[in-house]
């Protein structure tokens, strides 16, 4: 009994119920700063006198030109769009990491009628097809680990994190299958001569991303109004805060459960449709590129807020993008640039910490006053 109250009072963690917008920004101001210092002094680390350089190619290679910064925008839609999906699964509580396989599997949907489909029919009702596809093999990929939560209270974070591996494994299958002859584990770009299924391209500032990116702002918006101002929206929340509450205020958890993750697969659905119709016009097992898994750190840094999602959606695309730039121009690997983004990671996710909870450490409390006693004390026998 004597250890426990010893350990309990060596630190206490608290959370905060009365944090000002002030207080929010200048901490995760503060950490960002800190965040973007420490980086940089890894790259000096790693190539001495590259600090300032460092930032320099971090900026050239997300800022230089129109078409770069698209193609940067293009990947922060992405990252947003995934964190939107995870959205209302983690609201409601449930711990979905299955995005990356939902997207992988809404991309086969889309690519199989890129394939089969889209050859024989209008590009138009092509677009069609291959969206009905993706969303529909993503939604029911999301949808079986709802329905054994719903009925079995199965756990949702090791059953989702299961179907990543096994959507890879059939996208593989399907490549081995399909594959390019004479190039083994891999399909070249669907209908290049024809561009049949591909969504149609606007050259602006020498880039074919902008329905893309207005598709994702679209998506994006419907999510937040829905999360926010629905009754749905409200559903998914009570059912959140407590299941028995919501069985007593008459919401039917188990409808309120696979609906909303259906929806999440849903937005992964269209995440695989762009990547397919709007980007690659292939599959590869790697297509979504591990955005997944790195929308859980938007979706939770932004606390499920569509603007706070986007505002680090771009933080961490740009760490990423320019860290990359930055590694292939300065004489150290790829390694060290992915030290660094897994570093401005952790901070990011320090500061949201240090945002909800405060930390209490008495014994150092009291240590500091025991200083201050002293100081006092000393100051005193020098005035005698």
């Amino acid at each position: 009994m004597a250890d426990k109250v010893a350990r309990e009072k060596f630190i206490r963690i608290s959370r905060r119920t009365d944090v000002k917008l002030w207080q929010r920004i200048v901490i995760i101001g503060a950490s960002i700063l800190f965040a973007f210092l420490l980086i940089g002094l890894i790259s000096n680390i790693a190539a001495p006198g590259s600090f300032l350089r460092f930032y320099e190619y971090m900026f050239k290679g997300t800022f230089s030109t129109p078409r770069i910064f698209m193609t940067l925008l293009w990947n922060v839609g992405l990252m947003l769009l995934v964190a939107v999906a995870l959205a209302p699964a983690f609201k409601m509580r449930f711990w979905n990491i299955g995005a990356e396989g939902q997207c992988l599997m809404g991309a086969l949907g889309a690519v199989i009628g890129l394939y089969f489909i889209a050859p024989h029919v209008p590009t138009f009702l092509a677009l069609i097809i291959e969206f009905l596809l993706a969303i529909l093999f993503a939604a029911v990929w999301a949808a079986i680990p709802a329905i054994f939560k719903a009925f079995l209270n199965t756990n949702e974070t090791l059953f989702t994190l299961m179907m990543n591996y096994m959507a890879t494994g059939i996208v593989a299958s399907f490549i081995i299958f399909n594959q390019t002859p004479g190039r083994s584990g891999t399909i070249d770009p669907l209908n290049s001569a024809t561009k049949a299924g591909w969504m149609p391209q606007i050259q602006f500032f020498h880039n074919s991303y902008v329905y893309n990116i207005i598709i994702i702002a679209l998506v994006a918006v419907v999510i937040w109004g829905y999360l926010r101002f629905s009754k749905h929206g409200y559903e998914l929340s009570v059912v959140g805060g407590s299941q028995n509450t919501a069985r007593y205020v008459g919401i039917n958890v188990k409808k309120v459960i696979i609906r909303t993750i259906v929806l999440s697969g849903v937005v992964c659905g269209v995440v695989g449709f762009l990547l397919v119709a709007g980007g690659s016009h292939t599959i590869s097992a790697s297509i979504v590129s591990g955005r997944g898994f790195t929308a859980i750190l938007v979706c939770w840094a932004g606390n499920f807020n569509v603007p706070m999602m986007l505002f680090y959606s771009f933080l961490i695309t740009f760490v990423s993008s320019g860290s990359s730039t930055a590694s292939s121009a300065l004489p150290y690997s790829d390694a060290i640039s992915e030290v660094a983004t897994a570093v401005f990671f952790i901070i990011i996710i320090a500061s949201t910490f240090f945002v909800n909870f405060n930390v209490h450490i008495p014994w150092l409390k009291k240590l500091i006053d025991k200083i201050k006693d002293l100081f006092k004390k000393k100051e005193k026998e020098a005035a005698q």
